[in-house]
């Protein structure tokens, strides 16, 4: 069974910035292959990013077709325990990243992502991640 994957923030921005590029191809094999996961939080933030409407639009649209990590109850307590376990070890990370790290986890999907953040949670809980679409 091939590996699903989570796309931060982090790595959506340069995809949507840089056409063509490597990481780009990589990226669109994957969303080819129904294997692209996103939450809520990512798709907030990508659509706060956008600068006008029209181009709020286009990522709506582009994110869409998109596997759909939801969020519930169960998953906010999830995260809260671990971020709760981070803090007892002295570790502060965003809420958003401890949103994503654990979606991740919960639901064993290979992170990809840019942000260093994601170093020191997967340094102290089990997340799988990769620091870009070069290393699929």
């Amino acid at each position: 069974m091939k590996p699903e994957y989570f796309v931060d923030t982090s790595v959506w921005i340069p995809y949507f910035r840089e056409a063509g590029s490597t990481m780009g191809d990589r990226l669109d094999e994957l969303i080819d292959d129904d294997r692209v996961h996103i939450n809520g939080v990512v798709l907030v933030e990508l659509l706060t990013g956008a600068r006008s409407e029209a181009e709020l639009d286009r990522l709506a649209s582009a994110l869409a077709g998109l596997k759909f990590v939801p969020s519930d109850a169960g998953s906010s307590l999830s995260a809260g325990r671990n971020g709760c376990a981070l803090k007892r070890k002295g570790i502060s990370v965003p809420l958003s990243d401890m949103i994503i790290a654990t979606d991740c986890i919960d639901c064993g999907l290979v992170l990809i992502a840019a942000d260093r953040h994601f170093e020191t949670i997967a340094a102290h809980l089990p997340l799988k991640r990769l620091s870009g679409v070069e290393e699929i």
